[in-house]
């Protein structure tokens, strides 16, 4: 087998590999204006889990280079539990991902995938609640 053959097997086998690795990435059609309740609400720990830490975390996290706005506690995720600014965080995070699809960006490391984006839409669907306690934050420690 000469070398240019071995290279195109090579490259082959390195783009087939690819392709089924590759997660589809979501839609970013924008959500219905009243969100429908989802069968189960999904846990916030079960969001920080499938979409906080393997996507935003990325970005949004110490040392990162978006670590000013840090995604890592549900705190830094919802924004103040009380007051005129309750919730704003998420709100933001809502409309970069849902209304501008500017969230995350289409080079980041870790796409967001369909099923990915639907667990978050669910969760605000449910109210973007803490349930990981009100001293247990998912993301404490990390």
């Amino acid at each position: 087998m000469t070398a240019r053959r071995l290279a195109t097997a090579g490259l082959l086998v390195a783009v087939v590999a690819t392709l089924g690795c590759h997660k589809e990435a979501a839609d970013c059609t924008p959500p219905p204006a009243t969100l429908p309740l989802p069968d189960a609400c999904p846990s916030f720990t079960e969001v920080f889990n499938q979409v906080f830490l393997p996507v935003c975390d990325n970005c949004h996290a110490p040392k990162q280079q978006e670590a000013s706005m840090p995604l890592t506690t549900y705190a830094q995720i919802f924004g103040p539990t009380s007051g005129p600014n309750q919730g704003s965080e998420a709100m933001e995070i809502y409309n970069q991902v849902f209304l501008s699809c500017l969230m995350p960006p289409s080079n980041a490391p870790v796409p967001l995938t369909v099923e990915a984006r639907q667990l978050l839409l669910d969760w605000f669907a449910c109210g973007a609640t803490n349930d990981s306690g009100p001293t247990a934050d998912a993301g404490a420690g990390d």
